[in-house]
């Protein structure tokens, strides 16, 4: 394989920078190619995240964003302080991830510095349970939330997380609240679960609260009486499950995902690390 290579602890690795020194000042090269029988190979490529065109960016994939390298390469990528990067729609049962890395090349390195905002989707709050005229329907389970960042299914290369801005795992959704008892021929409804929080859930630092269950209250000739439904569950913190009621609630996912992971500056991660 062509390339400049740095042996360290036995294990030959691609560096991460290469400094040259110009006019007395020390510079770090933003690209650096390598000759080898006439053909020149990238080696070190660093990336803007480019907000030009608007600044919010949905299911963001690094490796595609770079042209889906086939060769080894060491990547510096900065997404610039404006940038808010989240999760749009689903991946089968779940929110689908903010930032996906993706499947760089064995012997790849990438750094990531973020200075923005990157947010898994909170999950959606289940449905309460059915009342009057409506029964039989039972509530729902909370939606399941998304990654922030995640690496992606192939693990033969490192990443190393430079965060001084935010990374967030989404909360997942409350369970739908239980419908009451039947009271002179009235049920009150269950209450609606909670969004769990996350950029594209209720918020990004928190879960919303379960709204509260339907009372109904029969006529006297009915024989009279009142029938209220339970509550919904809260919405979890980023990271964490949605609170379980009638119907369970969603799963939490965390901020970041992957081996092989370095975090050299940390920031402000919510939702922890798996």
């Amino acid at each position: 394989m062509a390339g400049l290579y740095v042996k360290s602890e036995d294990k030959w690795n691609l560096p991460k920078s290469i400094w040259i020194k110009v006019a007395g000042t020390w510079r770090v090269c933003k690209n650096v190619y390598i000759r080898e029988d006439d053909i020149w190979h990238e080696m070190i490529r660093s990336v803007e995240l480019d907000t030009s065109g608007g600044t919010d960016f949905e299911n963001f994939n690094l490796y595609e964003y770079v042209d889906s390298p086939t060769e080894p390469l060491s990547l510096i990528f900065n997404v610039p302080s404006e940038a808010v990067i989240s999760s749009l729609g689903k991946t089968g049962d779940y929110r689908t991830t903010a930032f996906t890395v993706g499947n760089f090349p064995s012997g790849s390195t990438v750094v990531i510095n973020n200075n923005g905002i990157i947010a898994g989707g909170g999950g959606a709050g289940g449905i309460g349970g059915a009342g009057y005229r409506n029964q039989g329907r039972q509530p729902t389970k909370g939606g399941n939330a998304g990654y922030g960042l995640e690496k992606g299914s192939s693990n033969n290369y490192d990443i190393t997380v430079v965060n001084t801005g935010t990374i967030a795992g989404g909360g997942g959704g409350g369970g739908g609240g239980t419908a009451g008892t039947m009271v002179s021929n009235v049920v009150g409804g269950g209450g609606e679960g909670g969004q769990g929080a996350g950029i594209t859930g209720f918020s990004l630092a928190q879960g919303q609260n379960g709204a509260p269950g339907l009372c109904i209250t029969a006529l006297p000739i009915a024989g009279g009486g009142t029938s209220c439904g339970g509550a919904g569950g809260y919405g979890g913190a980023n990271g964490e499950d949605g609170e379980s009621k009638g119907a369970s609630g969603g799963l939490g996912r965390p901020a970041i995902l992957g081996s092989g992971i370095e975090i050299a500056v940390s920031g402000n991660i919510d939702g922890g690390i798996g």
